[in-house]
This record gives structure tokens, sequence and C-alpha cells, in this order.
């Protein structure tokens, strides 16, 4: 069955606004009802910062701990870093996530933060050393061909955009699929997760073109019952 991951983006600013203990939040009692439909796999944590985000700021580290105090014992968390040094966002989720419960707490880096190919493989690398999971996002409007074999072959996972990157709510791109679709055909032992725009109908065509994690948000967070609209992408999914 394919992975779901949650996008909790549309919740970035009432978790900010009680970002000191955000089990206070109004949205943690929500999520926590989510993971219990048991389809959720991860929490998604999309960390944005200008100028890769222009105009919005998303997550910073302390919220980041805060989510990871009251959320790591439940579920797995992943940190998506849309910003110009991912460096500074590694170094801080080292300072509260220990190096032995680091293999469960997914890294991704941007592809377009880097300079080159083998910036890019470098920082890869770092992810590693420090004992994280090492993903590579590449932005739909960038070129596949800076997504090298060298870089893939240095992450453990793959998250490709099908949306342009930075907002939530988009409409997934038939583009995204066929960049699923050469990936997978070209990387087959490379986990493949894709981001963007999916809803009930998308994830199963993202699934078909090869993805095997689908990055959902606003399908559920924006739904009048988001339980009702995660066990509906569920029942969706045993279907194919």
């Amino acid at each position: 069955m394919m992975l779901v991951s949650l996008s909790i983006l549309d919740y970035e600013q009432d978790l900010a606004a009680n970002s000191s203990d955000v089990s206070k939040s109004k949205s943690m009692p929500l999520i926590l009802d989510l993971i219990q439909t048991g389809i959720i796999s991860r929490i998604h944590i999309d960390v944005m910062k200008p100028p890769m985000i222009p105009h919005r700021t998303a997550f910073p580290i302390e919220l980041i701990k805060s989510l990871y105090k009251s959320l790591s014992d439940k579920i797995p968390l992943a940190a998506h870093l849309m910003v110009d040094n991912p460096y500074l966002f590694i170094e801080g989720i080292c300072s509260f996530v220990p190096r032995e419960k680091r293999e469960t707490f997914e890294i991704f880096i941007q592809r377009e933060s880097f300079n080159s190919e083998a910036e890019t493989v470098k920082a890869l690398e770092t992810l590693k050393k420090r004992n994280f999971s090492s993903g590579i996002c590449l932005n739909l409007p960038t070129s596949t061909d800076l997504l090298t074999a060298r870089i893939i072959e240095s992450s453990d996972i793959i998250l490709l955009m099908t949306v342009p990157m930075g907002a939530g709510g988009q409409e997934y791109s038939v583009k995204g699929s066929k960049r699923i679709s050469l990936f997978s055909k070209m990387f087959p032992d490379k986990k493949i997760a894709v981001d963007g725009g999916i809803n009930a109908e998308t994830i199963v065509e993202a699934k078909k073109a090869g993805a095997k994690v689908a990055v959902v948000g606003s399908f559920i967070t924006r739904s009048v019952n988001p339980v009702k609209a995660a066990n509906d992408l569920k029942l969706k999914l045993k279907q194919f």
C-alpha cells in the first residue's frame, strides 16, 4: 500500500502561536486524530524561508523542536527544507533529535539550494553522517537534468514536486506524473515520494506512475471533516 505523509502546513500559524507547547494548540488534537486513522505514516513539516520561498516563513527551528517533543513517540517526522542554507536547520535539528533516533527522521533538501552536483552530494553525505534519512527534492519548474545519478545514489528517497513549491492547495501537474515515471524506471530501487495537489484521484495517478509515498496536505487539512477525508483516501488506495 502507498504510504501517506501528512503535511501540516495549514496548521502552521496555529502551532506557531503555541510554539512553546504545541500540545495546547487547537490543531494538535486534530493531528492526533488523523494519526489514529492509521493511514498517516509520517508527519511532514514544510520548512520555508525567503528568498527560496518569497514572502513566507514557516516552521522555524523552535517550532520543529516543539513538534518533535510532542509527536516523536507517536509517529515518525520529516522536515522538508525549502531554504537557501539547509545546514543551519540540519544542525538545529541535531540539537534535539538524539543520534540513535535520527534514522526515523527524514530530512529533505532542495536541489535548488546548491550550485553544483558536488555541493548537493556533500549535503546528502552530511545527513547520513548525522544518521538522518536523506532525501533530495526537485521543484516542478526545475530541469530534471539537475537531479543526476550521483545525487540520487547518494540519497535514500527522492521527493518530486508536482506543483511549484511554496503554497498549499495547488492543482496537481501531469508533468509531475511524467517525472515520477521517468525516475522510477531509471532508478527502480529508489523510493519515490510525491508532493503537491494530492487528492483521492491524483494519488492513484501518482501511484500508477511509480510513487511509493504521497505527501498529502490540503485535501485533508482543508476538508470540512479531515478525519473522513483521510479515511476516504485510505479506502481509495485499497482499491488499487
